[in-house]
């Protein structure tokens, strides 16, 4: 990880929150979001790509991926080119996850969030699978709150489901979806004696982990990967009858994060917004039908769409909006609507 800007500033009264995954479009649009509703707040942008949009309020720390397996030592260096290759190390000085505590703590972050499986950039199961190293440093680093983002993928799509999944329903991913269950953060017990490395909730000093299991995540500018493999095969197949789909407008994914943050949670939650929207209207909504019909086809073809086209997967928010006193702006029709309208297949 290379750092591309540096951070003077200490922590103010509304703390500094940590983004790790921050070019992804979500990432992108939970900073936007931050840097307006907590101007006093400083930001941390952890990001393998430059960020989208300019940030006021931010240090950045740029991923560098590692493509060489190979590492050189200054004995494969010729001599004369010793004295540069100094000057590219001091210039490209990548950090190590085992120096991360130490940047965390530099930029006294009270609050990380982890973007998951709603991360659209290269090697999205890589950049899943270290999330534990992720809460590791954080833990080290004597940070607050962690919030790591999961979707419904995680409870798997079957005939066995409960209508609607809670947070206490069994987990059941499919065979390709079983690395995102495994990324979740593991939680502190609920009750009992503090265990180390993981202290009880009710430790002051402990880290709280909070775990946000989302339905389709949609926006404006884009969508997350679990819309990408799931809602194509789901409409196009369902078109013709009444089959009902859940959304999240990433606008209010942003605040329920922010909320999340606020309330200090710790606990597994569902987040999805109000109602349910059929497939067919999602399908009436899109303009270039037949663009929608072929693409849905090849993607039921290979994906979990196929099973949510059989099988609905309709998640519960109450404890959510319980907890975190939260109330969502957009309903699953309404975010659908503004998705479909703005991103998804346009006419040509």
């Amino acid at each position: 990880m290379t750092m591309t800007t540096a951070n003077g500033a200490t922590s103010t009264g509304s703390g500094v929150i940590a983004v790790v995954g921050a070019s992804s479009s979500f990432g992108a649009q939970m900073l936007l979001h931050l840097e307006a509703a907590r101007p006093d707040c400083w930001l941390v942008s952890i990001a393998d790509r430059p960020l989208r949009w300019p940030v006021e309020r931010v240090s950045s720390y740029r991923l560098a991926q590692n493509r060489v397996e190979q590492r050189f030592t200054l004995a494969d260096i010729p001599d004369v080119m010793q004295s540069k290759a100094w000057d590219l190390f001091s210039e490209r000085h990548e950090l190590t996850m085992a120096e991360m505590p130490d940047v965390l703590q530099l930029e006294h972050v009270d609050a990380l969030i982890h973007v998951g499986s709603h991360y659209d950039g290269p090697d999205a199961e890589g950049f899943i699978g270290r999330t534990p190293r992720w809460v590791d440093a954080a833990r080290i680093a004597g940070v607050g709150q962690f919030v790591y983002l999961s979707d419904v993928r995680a409870y798997g799509i079957g005939p066995n489901n409960p209508v609607p999944v809670t947070e206490n329903s069994n987990l059941n991913p499919a065979s390709g979806h079983r690395y995102l269950v495994a990324a979740e953060p593991e939680l502190p017990p609920p009750d009992g004696p503090p265990v180390p490395p993981h202290p009880g909730v009710d430790d002051p000093d402990a880290m709280r982990i909070a775990i946000l299991r989302t339905a389709m995540s949609v926006g404006p500018r884009a969508s997350s990967p679990a819309v990408d493999e799931l809602l194509l095969p789901a409409i196009s197949s369902g078109r013709k009858r009444e089959f009902p789909l859940q959304f999240l407008h990433q606008h209010d994914l942003a605040r329920a994060v922010e909320s999340t943050i606020t309330h200090h949670l710790n606990g597994v939650f569902n987040v999805a917004g109000d109602g349910v929207v059929s497939s067919r209207d999602v399908w009436d909504m899109c303009e270039n039908r037949r663009v929608l019909s072929q693409v849905g086809a090849r993607a039921f073809r290979r994906s979990a769409g196929a099973q949510l086209a059989r099988w609905p997967l309709i998640i519960s928010s109450a404890k959510f909006k319980q907890k975190a006193a939260f109330k969502f702006k957009y309903s699953s029709a309404r975010a659908a609507r503004v998705f479909c309208h703005s991103v998804l297949l346009e006419p040509s």
